[in-house]
């Protein structure tokens, strides 16, 4: 689905410098959940707990000459939190970032694509826009989130927003596959 919407493949390494993290989080839960130690060279690193603010770090470089640039994306990604149902330390996310295109733009597209996507998976769920994401780069009101109300208290499946190199989400695969069980089942 994401490649006949344009998408690019992105390999995304699972070990990243930490100043990212810390520089496009904020101060977001994010940083205490970080998996944090130092390399061979002293130099702060950690596992990645997600993967868009590596496209945001990235974005000239993955842009190059072209005006509008989109990627789809699995990564592993890791939080040291207390496992839950659909939440655990370890967790797969699979993402799409457009960069380029208006903030506004690429968020319309970024929402049309993921709704696209779970309606093609029959999943039953609600999305709500206009919400406060937990992260720093997120632009104020310009976030969503997708729910799927069957799932209990870890209801949230999808999380993403517009940031000012365009906009993306990140659906979490363990959740999704959670929501796409009882689905069937209901």
């Amino acid at each position: 689905m994401f490649i006949d919407a344009g998408a690019e493949e992105a390999i995304v390494p699972a070990l990243w410098g930490q100043d990212t993290f810390i520089e496009k989080a904020g101060g977001s839960e994010i940083i205490g959940q970080m998996w944090a130690f130092n390399d061979k060279a002293q130099r702060p690193c950690c596992l990645i707990p997600e993967a868009t603010a590596l496209f945001q770090e990235r974005n000239t470089i993955l842009l190059g000459a072209r005006e509008e640039a989109m990627f789809f994306y699995i990564a592993r990604c890791y939080r040291y939190e207390r496992p839950q149902a659909g939440r655990y330390r370890e967790f797969t996310q699979l993402g799409l970032e457009i960069l380029g295109p208006t903030p506004e733009q690429a968020l319309l597209r970024s929402q049309a694509i993921c709704t696209g996507f779970l309606d093609s998976l029959g999943l039953e769920y609600e999305l709500s826009i206009a919400v406060k994401r937990g992260l720093s780069y997120y632009l104020e009101g310009n976030g969503f989130e997708v729910r799927c109300p069957a799932l209990g208290a870890q209801q949230q499946i999808v999380g993403g927003g517009a940031y000012r190199e365009g906009a993306g989400f990140g659906i979490g695969l363990e959740r999704l596959v959670l929501a796409s069980e009882i689905t069937s089942r209901g």
